[in-house]
């Protein structure tokens, strides 16, 4: 986290999830950030079945300097996810 008189800013590297994995929630002096992401595998054959599941996750919660949450501007490329908010 970076910030300074004008904003507050948030950068976080989730190269694994794609920007429908993620949900941001910001308020007033806080920040909240889950990111959750599954994988089926299923092979079938005549003779063989394989069946595999793969979860990842990630979650960020902390308390911030008041902001301006309805002015955030929130952008994923990349893999980055980057929270610019103004100061209150």
């Amino acid at each position: 986290m970076e910030h300074n008189s004008k904003e507050v800013v948030l950068e976080f590297n989730l190269p694994e999830f794609s920007k429908k994995d993620i949900k941001v929630k910001l308020s007033k002096n806080s920040v909240a950030i889950e990111a959750k992401k599954s994988i089926e595998k299923k092979v079938q054959r005549r003779d063989f079945f394989h069946d595999e599941k793969t979860s990842h996750a990630f979650s960020y919660q902390t308390t911030i300097p008041a902001i301006n949450p309805k002015k955030a501007k929130v952008e994923f490329k990349k893999g980055v996810l980057k929270i610019r908010a103004p100061k209150a």
